[in-house]
């Protein structure tokens, strides 16, 4: 299961929109998917035609109070079509970081309510509010990727800075690396301040941006305004070429079957050059790492330690290579949730792949190997 956080705290750069046709777009392909949305605005609900003045129950209420009460995620799901499934948000989610100050644990409230589902989803899509407050928190923590939406306009990249730190303290904290992406809104070809704020986001962010641009158009705010995608609004149209070609990418990402031809990505590196795999499970009595580097052992040597915030984790020195593994957690196998990459076992699950590469840095005097998720 893939969980994509859209994020960025400037208002007004497409968070919602994309959010809406992303999770619309790839159910039209056929993957199940979940849009949570975690603005108070709780305009992902309005641009699916959800009625948020008269729910019986919303994401506010699956996040919970300061007491822990709180009611199930699938409780407070609605159903947009087969595929498509959204938790609305209403007004009342803005008194979520306040309710929750000092409250320990109160950054991972989206993380365990997602444990907590009992369906099984391909996508979760999270849509996050203009801010970098305790809700967005919680949903980068949660998120396995990072989508951001970046307009093209003059004060467009003011802010990112900040966005990208937090994710550099999240990142330390789970010892994982999420995979970051941006997607150009709102381009106008016609102006100058659109190319230029593209070269300096293409500069900015080198190999980390999609090839698809979304262009300004009429018909996204029609859409929107009817309460669909534009991918159902207008199909036939450039907006929604746009988003399906954003579609396309992202499930283009979803599987490499030749794991050495995967272009670079994030490097896993500790201070002893050792690869740190962590799982969450709060929920779980029992964890082990197994994979192609233990011959597929479940002794004593493959269980995980556990933190105060029920992250699992592991500390393991790899030679060079390519490996396959897996968590088993509790009786119950699952690929690592933070790593993108994975190829098909003999049974059409999924297995993670880490691959080790020979060139490395140098600490110390000795020269350590440099892991890398593909």
């Amino acid at each position: 299961m893939r969980i994509i956080s859209i994020a960025n705290q400037k208002g007004g750069c497409g968070k919602t929109t994309t959010a809406i046709n992303l999770s619309a777009g790839l159910a039209k392909e056929g993957r199940k998917v979940l849009l949570i949305d975690l603005d108070p605005q709780g305009h992902a609900g309005i641009g699916l035609s959800v009625d948020i003045l008269n729910l019986e129950g919303s994401i506010h209420d699956a996040l919970g109070d300061a007491d822990g009460v709180k009611s199930l995620l699938h409780d407070v799901i609605i159903v947009i079509n087969d595929n498509l499934h959204i938790a609305p948000s209403t007004i009342g989610l803005s008194t979520f970081e306040q309710n929750l100050s000092g409250v320990p644990g109160r950054e991972n409230r989206l993380r365990e309510a997602i444990a907590g589902l009992d369906i099984s989803y391909d996508y979760i899509i999270i849509d996050t509010p203009p801010n970098l407050g305790l809700l967005t928190f919680n949903s980068l923590i949660t998120a396995t990727e990072v989508i951001v939406p970046i307009e093209m306009g003059l004060f467009s990249l003011h802010g990112i800075t900040q966005l990208l730190n937090i994710l550099e303290i999240i990142n330390e904290r789970t010892g994982q690396r999420k995979r970051i992406k941006v997607i150009p809104t709102m381009f106008d070809i016609r102006t100058r301040i659109a190319k230029e704020v593209l070269k300096e986001i293409e500069k900015h962010f080198y190999g980390k941006v999609f090839n698809t641009i979304i262009n300004s158009s009429v018909r996204i705010r029609e859409a929107a305004g009817h309460g669909k995608a534009v991918c159902d609004y207008a199909k036939e149209t450039k907006a929604s070429e746009n988003y399906m070609d954003l579609v396309m990418e992202v499930i283009a990402e979803e599987e490499y079957p030749e794991p050495v031809s995967i272009p670079e990505t994030y490097y896993q590196r500790t201070n002893t050059g050792t690869r740190k795999f962590t799982v969450y499970a709060p929920g779980a009595q029992c964890v082990k790492l197994v994979g192609a580097f233990n011959d597929w052992s479940q002794d004593e040597d493959s269980l995980l330690e556990r933190d105060e915030y029920g992250v699992w984790y592991k500390e393991m020195d790899l030679a060079p290579g390519v490996y396959q593994y897996k968590f088993l957690i509790d009786d119950t196998w699952e690929e690592d949730q933070y790593n993108p990459y994975f190829v098909r076992d003999a049974f059409g699950g999924k297995n993670s792949v880490v691959e080790v590469k020979e060139q490395g840095w140098v600490l110390d005097g000795k020269k350590w190997p440099m892991a890398r998720t593909i």
